[in-house]
This record gives structure tokens, C-alpha cells and sequence, in this order.
């Protein structure tokens, strides 16, 4: 064609199509684009294919090239990309519709039994699927619907379970009353056999009912033998489980009589040990054991047992047991706690023994204070002080003695202590002291005593490091510090005394970095923990353990942890894991960590551990810090087991999870062998389970099952599911989807390629249909096309054959215009042959002749001259009939060179 030519046509189509309506219709159209998209995002997918369709529809004539290039000018890519979302929105909506149908058939299946509740609740499933996909308010009415029907279904069977159940025990009137609350949500003809079942029950209840209050009756009054024959009797017409436990205890309640009963005779006659024994014996089978352990205290008070006679009388009421308790602790001396005792007592006997009492105790208290007097005076102060904590201890306070002990014998033994100085000993007697009675004045005496020590002894450090750390904690509450002369009223700057103190410690610690180097790091390690310590301890300090009003450092807790266990004091809150861990043996561990000494943290983890939760954590931070450590320096397979370790502590740290994602993304980059990245995406992923993790890993596997497709080591049906296995791992992995696509695609290639080559060309057409593969269908598509094409040209495709295979061309393709065009062709050729079946040749021919496609006329005409031929060949047709097909081959091919000596020898032309 030439280039005038191509103007003219170009000029004819842009007058035909109608520029000036394209250019007003693509904005419409673009906006309607975006507003379907606006719907489909809200899940409106039904507006928005109408929307698509109405849009489309403008559009909708099938162009040429040149139509062709003006909606590229116009709308580029948008009617494509409409297209493909319309395509996805039909198919979503089908697929709701598909799943609605669904769970209408659900719906359909239920019979209305209120007990049945699975099709009900398969029907809401599958509906709430559905308003995940596409938004329908009549979907969600029906949701709403079917949620209140299953809730009041459920009720009614939680009514009938719990109905039957009392039923089953025997409780027939409490099973009557639930069934009348099922039956006000249905009435069925279950509930009314179940009601009347156990209406006919209810006599024999009410019977065995009586019979169980004459036994209640009777235990109370305390005639067990009758009560238990009663109930027996009862039980055997009617075995409730409330009788059968009534009977178990009436029976241990007799024996456990029996045994007491041979307790007293026990113990009257003398037998000790076996009166113990049998009364320890009724107190496990009597309901009340008061009784059981008054006999056990006089038991233990016979044989001068006082603190065992005691321990059975704790917290026991009454003016018996408060007797026995006086009793006891006036043999123990403790005549105060004794009169305190008897104070409540009212008898006459127990008033003159109760004033004996309070005599002696006098006369043993002023025995005492006159003991504590001589020894003051003979200036034994260690005996004076004993003496004097003994009488606090035992008669409580007294504020003679404590006024002496405190201004008088304290300073003079404390005097005595200091004024040789000699710091060893010093350091000694004010542990002693420190141990026997923590307190601010007796940790200050031992952090400036061992303060001395460490200068001239500096193997004393370690205890210094301790000691001092300990002070700092309550250096606000240190007295001595509260008004210092020389500071002329001014307060102490504590920060500033604190910082000090530490750079002096630091120092003393540097000295030993370049004469020994383990004893070095040791202290280093020691004192890093307090440092660690007393910045989360606050400054002042509000939190850690402490040891009565004394706040302890994690170095200080564990070194007097034997003698102390017990009775310190946890004053940190439970979200404080990382303080309260310092107190563990992980301590030194953590605080290397916090501190960013992972090296040092890795050496100094301890290898056995306690079995408490917060030296558990203690072992997840060190081992997230390690294996951290280990990441840094690029060694993943040293970070696998700590990392493991702390993998519960990580899942509950959102910082934690991301650093670790961090850091094996780096390590990802320095991998380069592919099973090393296999294994590595494996140890990631089984870790953290994170979106980088999940798609590396997903990544991975598909290209190791795309190697054993390549090297034949799997079918692909094999890779298949596995590739099914690894998209759970990630199912928006787009590598792993295209591998599956790409499976797929060349499994139903290779099965359509089957059943082509056994020439079952409908179902391989059938299977086409059934791909999600486009680009199977266009294959199966263009295969058709292929063969009628050929077959059309050598002739040797009848009618039914080239429509058959247009048809199915125009069902895998049915937008594509070259497809649209051979279907047309087929269809076509297909009325024509229909016009012969019903004798309506005339009209056959005069369609075919006036056919926009000349190779129809050549086909019919080349048909007519094959059926002429043969039936000349067979003569079958008569000479009028063979004329009249060569007539009309003629009227639709007169000049065709093929049939000329045909039209001759029939005199036609």
C-alpha cells in the first residue's frame, strides 16, 4: 500500500471512529477507572464491574491498527489494565458467588434440630469468607441471622449437657428445672421424653432426699452408727454420688473416733508413743481437728516436749490451748510470752498463777539489768553488750537498756576497736557486726575499714569493691554524712562524693592491670556489676534487695548470701528483670553485656544456673547478647545454639527482633555458597519467622527445587508440592509463585501435548478451559487455528470439523480479534452448511456468494465440484442434480481455471 493510500484509510477511520468523541470519552473513562478501583478497594466489587463494564463498553467495537493507536494516544495502558481488574473482579465475584451458593447448600442441609449446629456453622464460615473477598450487605444480614441462631442453638445444648448431666447423677428435680430453660428456647419432642424420664423419677428422689436429711440430722447429733446404716439403706434404691460422699466421711469420721478413743487409753495408760501416733492417725480422719491436737500438745507436754507441744498448739483458739501454750513457755523460761498468755484467762487457779508469774518475771528481770550493771562497771563491754541484747530480745523494749547499749557500751567497744589500727582486725569485728546487725552506722564502720585495709593491703580489694559499692547505695541515709562540721551547715554533694569514691576504686583496680592480668579482670568484672548495679538502683537508690532498711548490691548479696538466705528483702518491681538478674550468678554476664564486653559476657557465663525464672531470663539476655556478638562478627553457625537459647525472650522483644533481623540481613550479604544460604535462611527463619526471613528462605528452596528440575533429580509433580510446602513459609513470595506458574504451565503443556498427540483434541481443548494459564489457552488456541488453517487450505476439513475447531479457539480466546475472526469464518461456514441440511442450497449459495470472504465462495464452490466428481465416480446422483452443483460452483466461481473443463463438458458456461 502506498503512503497516499494509508492516508486515506487513516482519514476514513478517524472519521469513523469519531475523534472529537474519543477525546471527550477518555477522561470519562479514566475517572471511571478510578472509581471502580476506589469500590474494588473497599471490597464493592459487584458496583465496580458495572462500573468496568459500562466504561469498556464505549470502547467495545474491536479495532484495527490505526483504532489501535488512537486509544494508546488517549489512554496509554488504562483500558488493558481495566481489563485485567474487571477479569479479577467477575472472577472474585463468581468465586463469592460460588461460595455463597455454598453455604446455602450448608444452610439447605440443616434440619432445624436445635442439638445439630455444624451446618449452621459451616454456612457462617464459608459467608465470612466471602465478606473477606467482596462487601454485601445482604451476605451480612444473613451472617447476623445465622450467628443469633447457632448462639441460641448453643445455649440450648449447653442447657440440655448440663441437664442430662444432673440427670445422670441421679439430681432428677435440678435436671427438670434446666430442661424448662431449654424448652423456653425450643420445644422438642427430645426435651419432653427427657422431662417426663425424669418426672418419673422424681419420688424415688424425694424419698432417698428425706432419708439423706435424717442422716445429716443424725451426724450432727452425733449417732453415726444409725446415720451410716440409714444412708446404706438409702443408697442401695438410690446411689447418689452426695450420699455416697456423705458416707465416705461418716465412716472416716467413726474411725477417726475410734482412734482417738484409743489415744486417751493410750495415754492414760502411759504409752506415749503410741497415744501420738493414733491421735495424728483420728486428726487425719476427723473433720475437726482441735481436739486431736490439744491431746498431741498434752502428749508432748508430758514427755517435756514444749516446742513440739507448741507447734501443735499454734493458732488454735481457746482458753485450754492458751493455757497449754503458757504452760509450755514458762518451763521454756519465756515467762513474759507465758503471762501473755494466761492474760485472758479467767479462772481463780489461772489468776494466782498468772500473778506467780508475773513475780518471777520481775525478779528475773531485775536479776538481769543488775547482771547487766556489774559487768558495766567491771568495763567487760563484749559480755555487757551480749547481756544487753539478750534482756531486749527477751522482755522487749526498755529504754534504760537501750539507752546504755546505744551511748555508752557501742561507742566504748567501737572506741576500742578503732584506736590501735589495726584495719585487719578492724575489718573483722565490723563484719561481725555488720553480719550480726545490718544497719547504715555498721556498713559505713566496714566500707572505711576495709577502705584502710585495701591501701595497704590490696588483696583486700575484691571485699572493698563490695563493701564501698553497698555504701554508695545509701550514702543519702548515712548519718555521718547528714552534718559533717567541717562543711560549716552546708549539705553534702553526694554525686560528687559517689563519683569520687568510684574514680578511686577504678584506680586501685588499674594498678594491677600490668602485675596480674586475671586478678585484674577478676576485680574489673566485680566492680563492673556494682557500677551496672547502682545506676539501675537509682540515685538515691529506690531499688534491689535489701537486708532490713539496708539496700544491698548484687556483689554484697551473693557474698552473704549463706547467712542471710531468707530474710532479704526483693524491693524491685517485676518489670525490672535486668536489675533483678544482677542478683544471679549471670550477674557478671549481664552486666559485661550491658556494658558491651560480649567477649567477656561469653567467658564469664556460669555453668550451672538455679531453676528460678529470673535466672532463666538472666540466661536468655546473656545468650541473645552472645549470639548477637556472634552475628557481628559474622559467624551464624557460633550464633545458633545461644540464639536458641534466648529465642522466647526475643519473640517478646520487638527491639530485640529487629536487631536480629538487622544483623542476619548482613549476614545474608557475606554468604556466598548457596547451601550455606540454604541453611542460614533455614536457622533465620526458625528463629524469628519474619518477613525478610520468610521471603530469603522461600527464595531459597524454590531455587534449590528449580535445580533439581533442571538436573532431572525430581518430577516436577515432586516439585510441585514441595513448592506447595514452601509457599506456607510465604505466600506472597513472588519467585516462589512464578516457579509454581511456571510448573504448572508446563504440566498441562505437557498433558495437553498428550492428548493431542492421541488426537483427543475436545479434551485437550476441555483442559485449556480449565487452566489459569492465559498463555495455555492461546497455545490450544493457536493449535486450532493452525489445523483449520491448513485443513481449510488442502481441503481436507469438512464443515463440522473447521467450525468445531473455530468454536473451540473462540471459547480458549474469545477477546482476541484474529480469533474472533476465524470464529466469524467457522460460524459463517457453519450457517451455510445448515442452509444444505435443510435443502435451502439456493440461499447456501447466494450466502456464500456474497461473503466478505472469498476463500467461503472457493471452499463451497470447491465442495459442490467434490460431491459432483464423486457422485459422477458412484453414479448416485442424477445428471439434472450433477448440473445443477456444477451451476452452482459456477454462480460462486465462474473463473476459477480448476473448474473450467468441468463447466465445459456440463455445457455450463
Amino acid at each position: 500500500m502506498s503512503i497516499v493510500d494509508s492516508l486515506n484509510a487513516l482519514t476514513k477511520t478517524l472519521l469513523g471512529v469519531g475523534i472529537v468523541d474519543a477525546w471527550k470519552q477518555a477522561p470519562q473513562t479514566k475517572e471511571a477507572s478510578e472509581k471502580a478501583a476506589q469500590l474494588a478497594q473497599k471490597k464493592h466489587l459487584r458496583e465496580a464491574v458495572i462500573i468496568a463494564e459500562k466504561a469498556l463498553a464505549v470502547w467495545s467495537r474491536k479495532p484495527g491498527f490505526w483504532e489501535r493507536l488512537i486509544y494508546q494516544l488517549l489512554l496509554g495502558k488504562l483500558l488493558d489494565n481495566l481489563t485485567q481488574q474487571l477479569k479479577q473482579w467477575r472472577y472474585q465475584v463468581a468465586e463469592v458467588d460460588k461460595l455463597a451458593a455454598n453455604a446455602k447448600t450448608f444452610l439447605k442441609q440443616d434440619t432445624g434440630d436445635p442439638l445439630e449446629t455444624q451446618a449452621l456453622a459451616s454456612a457462617i464460615a464459608i459467608y465470612q469468607r466471602c465478606t473477606k473477598i467482596l462487601h454485601d450487605d445482604r451476605i451480612s444480614r444473613v451472617i447476623k441471622q445465622c450467628q443469633k441462631e447457632l448462639q441460641r442453638r448453643q445455649q440450648f445444648l449447653s442447657l440440655v449437657t448440663q441437664a442430662q448431666s444432673q440427670a445422670e447423677n441421679l439430681f432428677y428435680k435440678n435436671a427438670i428445672a434446666v430442661y424448662r430453660e431449654a424448652e423456653k428456647l425450643y420445644s422438642t419432642e427430645f426435651l419432653r421424653q427427657a422431662i417426663a424420664a425424669s418426672i418419673a423419677q422424681v419420688q424415688q428422689e424425694e424419698i432417698y432426699n428425706a432419708a439423706f436429711q435424717k442422716v445429716q440430722q443424725a451426724e450432727s447429733e452425733g449417732r453415726l452408727q444409725g446415720a451410716i446404716a440409714l444412708l446404706k439403706n438409702a443408697l442401695t434404691k438410690f446411689s447418689r454420688s452426695d450420699g455416697l460422699d456423705l458416707l465416705q466421711k461418716l465412716q472416716k469420721t467413726l474411725k477417726g473416733r475410734e482412734q482417738f478413743r484409743q489415744g486417751l487409753a493410750a495415754e492414760k495408760a502411759g504409752d506415749f508413743k503410741a497415744a501420738a501416733s493414733l491421735y495424728k492417725n483420728a486428726k487425719l480422719l476427723l473433720p475437726n481437728s482441735t481436739y486431736c491436737q490439744i491431746r498431741l500438745a498434752l502428749v508432748a507436754i508430758k514427755t517435756q516436749a514444749w516446742a513440739t507441744a507448741l507447734n501443735h498448739l499454734e493458732a488454735i483458739p481457746g482458753e485450754q490451748a492458751a493455757y497449754l501454750r503458757g504452760f509450755a513457755y514458762a518451763q521454756q523460761e519465756d515467762l513474759q510470752v507465758a503471762y501473755k498468755e494466761w492474760l485472758g484467762l479467767s479462772t481463780a487457779n489461772i489468776a494466782k498463777q498468772r500473778e506467780i508469774l508475773k513475780n518471777l518475771s520481775q525478779r528475773q528481770r531485775l536479776l538481769r539489768l543488775q547482771n547487766i550493771e556489774q559487768l558495766v562497771k567491771a568495763e567487760n563491754w563484749e559480755k555487757a553488750k551480749a547481756e544487753s541484747t539478750q534482756f531486749l530480745r527477751k522482755f522487749g523494749s526498755h529504754p534504760l537498756v537501750e539507752k546504755n547499749l546505744k551511748e555508752h557500751i557501742q561507742p566504748r567497744l567501737e572506741a576500742e576497736l578503732w584506736k590501735d589500727k589495726d584495719w585487719r582486725i578492724i575489718a573483722e569485728k565490723t563484719e561481725k557486726a555488720w553480719i550480726s546487725q545490718p544497719n547504715i552506722t555498721t556498713l559505713h564502720n566496714l566500707a572505711v575499714a576495709n577502705y584502710y585495709l585495701a591501701q595497704t593491703s590490696p588483696i583486700n580489694l575484691l571485699n572493698l569493691i563490695f563493701y564501698l559499692s553497698t555504701a554508695l547505695a545509701n550514702i543519702t541515709e548515712d548519718p555521718s554524712l547528714q552534718d559533717v562540721p567541717w562543711l560549716e551547715n552546708k549539705p553534702v554533694e553526694f554525686t560528687s562524693v559517689s563519683l569520687e569514691l568510684k574514680r578511686r576504686i577504678a584506680t586501685a583496680i588499674d594498678t594491677l592491670k600490668d602485675t596480674n592480668i586475671i586478678n585484674y579482670l577478676n576485680l574489673r568484672d566485680r566492680y563492673r556489676l556494682e557500677v551496672v548495679s547502682l545506676n539501675l538502683m537509682g540515685e538515691p537508690s529506690k531499688w534491689g534487695m535489701k537486708i532490713k532498711d539496708v539496700f544491698i548490691t548484687p556483689g554484697c548479696y551473693q557474698h552473704y548470701l549463706p547467712q542471710w538466705q531468707g530474710i532479704f528483702d526483693n524491693k524491685i518491681h517485676a518489670n525490672q528483670k535486668i536489675l533483678n538478674s544482677l542478683y544471679t550468678n549471670w550477674g557478671l554476664a549481664m552486666a559485661a553485656c550491658l556494658e558491651g564486653d560480649y567477649q567477656r559476657a561469653i567467658q564469664l557465663k556460669p555453668s550451672t544456673t538455679d531453676k528460678s525464672d529470673i535466672a532463666a531470663f538472666a540466661q536468655k539476655f546473656v545468650a541473645y547478647h552472645e549470639g548477637s556478638y556472634q552475628l557481628q562478627q559474622q559467624k551464624w553457625r557460633e550464633a545458633i545454639i545461644p540464639l536458641e537459647q534466648a529465642k522466647p525472650e526475643i519473640q517478646a522483644s520487638q527491639d530485640w527482633q529487629q536487631e536480629i533481623n538487622r544483623l542476619c540481613g548482613l549476614q545474608r550479604q557475606a554468604i556466598s555458597e548457596f547451601q550455606e544460604h540454604l541453611e542460614f535462611a533455614q536457622f533465620w527463619y526458625d528463629l524469628l519467622e519474619s518477613r525478610d526471613a520468610r521471603s530469603y528462605l522461600a527464595e531459597y528452596k524454590a531455587e534449590q527445587i528449580r535445580k533439581q528440575i533442571a538436573s532431572e533429580q525430581i518430577s516436577l509433580a515432586t516439585a510441585l508440592r514441595e513448592l506447595q510446602k514452601i509457599k506456607q513459609i510465604d505466600n506472597q513470595n513472588p519467585i516462589v509463585i512464578d516457579l509454581i506458574q511456571r510448573i504448572e504451565f508446563n504440566q498441562e503443556v505437557e498433558l495437553i501435548d498428550n492428548l493431542l498427540k492421541k488426537s483427543k483434541f475436545e479434551e485437550a481443548v476441555q483442559r485449556a478451559k480449565e487452566s489459569q494459564h492465559q498463555r495455555i489457552r492461546n497455545i490450544v488456541s493457536d493449535i486450532c487455528i493452525e489445523i483449520l488453517a491448513k485443513g481449510f487450505q488442502n481441503r481436507d476439513l469438512g464443515f463440522e470439523d473447521i467450525y468445531q475447531l473455530g468454536y473451540w479457539a473462540y471459547e480458549l480466546c474469545p477477546d482476541d480479534p484474529n480469533v474472533q475472526e476465524v470464529y466469524e469464518f467457522s460460524q459463517e461456514l457453519k450457517d451455510i452448511k445448515n442452509l444444505m441440511k435443510c435443502d435451502s442450497f439456493d440461499e447456501a449459495v447466494h450466502r456464500a456468494k456474497y461473503s466478505q470472504h472469498d476463500s467461503i465462495r472457493y471452499y463451497v464452490a470447491d465442495f459442490f465440484i467434490k460431491t459432483l466428481l464423486k457422485g459422477i465416480q458412484n453414479r448416485d446422483l442424477s445428471f439434472n442434480l450433477i448440473q445443477q452443483l456444477g451451476s452452482w460452483a459456477y454462480e460462486l466461481c465462474p473463473d476459477e481455471p480448476a473448474f473450467q473443463e468441468i463447466y465445459r463438458s456440463l455445457k455450463i458456461r
